[in-house]
């Protein structure tokens, strides 16, 4: 899907998506508790950090019939109907540095996500001491928890972003030619480039971000999509965003895209090469959208791949 079949075709990708059917408490409550897992790489800390799930249906992927995600999840011991996707955004602590990779989707979405805020107060973590923000993109569920009524949460943090994202999302033109379901990610995007005033750092290619951090693009979801390396005498973590969505149905068949790419093309041919690469160099990555804590290894699996979650961090 190119840049143009985005804005034209996917607009009911948001309703869809929100409209799902979630399981509830008696009075129709679906809670969301802090959930907080931290591994080592190298020196480096880095804790994972749920900000809840959100189901993702059949109707949202391109590439795939509703038996075959059907089967897919039933593989996974899946018995929803719809994919709970988790929502991750990772926390990295290395020197001075105390880097929040993407932030949650705040109030942007439903009951089962915005568990953000409550997991950095259970972590002892004031979002004032955030000395930056990578977002991997300018997605509602990746920055959507830094606004709490219209003010930036993380006054002190410096945003990095990508200089292509910024571009699209606070484009009005580009927004102008998008159905109105999706005027609201647009809205979002620009109101947390303007909550941070001064502090937005625009990045392009493989940048240094600091603190053994490194841009790497990754583009097609978003045109400024971007992952970030760490490395922290000589480990390495891939925290790749947003390469896959709905992993059971993706890692069997890495060509199946979801509404949201604004390129499907190029978003399928990037999670081809990442996969590959992550498969064959034994990378550990840090996935936004697999579940809790989303960190782990890929192997190779016939035409798909494999994916094992790393060890539990005992000690």
């Amino acid at each position: 899907m190119k840049r143009r079949e985005f804005l034209t075709t996917s607009a009911l990708a948001p309703t869809a998506m929100l409209g799902a059917s979630l399981p509830a408490s008696a009075d129709g409550h679906v809670s969301v508790i802090p959930v907080v897992q931290t591994h080592s790489v190298g020196s480096a800390k880095v804790t994972a950090i749920s900000d809840g799930f959100l189901p993702i249906g059949p109707e949202n992927l391109q590439g795939v019939d509703a038996e075959t995600y059907a089967m897919r999840l039933k593989e996974a011991h899946i018995s929803a109907e719809q994919h709970p996707t988790g929502v991750n955004a990772f926390l990295v602590e290395t020197g001075d540095a105390r880097v929040l990779v993407d932030a949650g989707t705040g109030t942007a979405f439903g009951p089962t996500l915005g568990a953000l805020g409550g997991s950095l107060a259970a972590l002892g973590v004031d979002p004032a001491s955030i000395t930056h923000l990578v977002a991997t993109h300018l997605h509602p569920d990746h920055v959507g928890g830094v606004l709490a009524d219209g003010q930036n949460v993380f006054s002190q943090a410096e945003l990095i972003v990508s200089g292509d994202d910024v571009a699209f999302w606070t484009n009005p033109d580009v927004k102008a030619a998008a159905p109105e379901g999706f005027h609201p990610f647009f809205d979002l995007a620009v109101g947390v480039v303007q909550g941070f005033g001064d502090r937005v750092r625009e990045v392009s290619g493989e940048a240094d971000l600091g603190a053994g951090m490194t841009a790497m693009p990754m583009p097609g979801h978003t045109p400024g999509h971007m992952g970030v390396m760490l490395e922290s005498d000589g480990a390495q973590l891939l925290l790749w965003g947003d390469i896959l969505h709905v992993p059971p149905v993706q890692l069997a068949d890495p060509s199946v895209t979801i509404a949201f790419d604004v390129d499907a093309d190029t978003a399928r041919s990037t999670r081809a090469s990442v996969l590959d690469m992550v498969a064959t160099d034994g990378l550990a990555v840090a996935g936004a959208h697999i579940s809790f804590p989303g960190i782990g290894y890929l192997e190779k699996a016939g035409s798909g791949y494999h994916w094992t979650p790393a060890p539990y961090p005992y000690g």
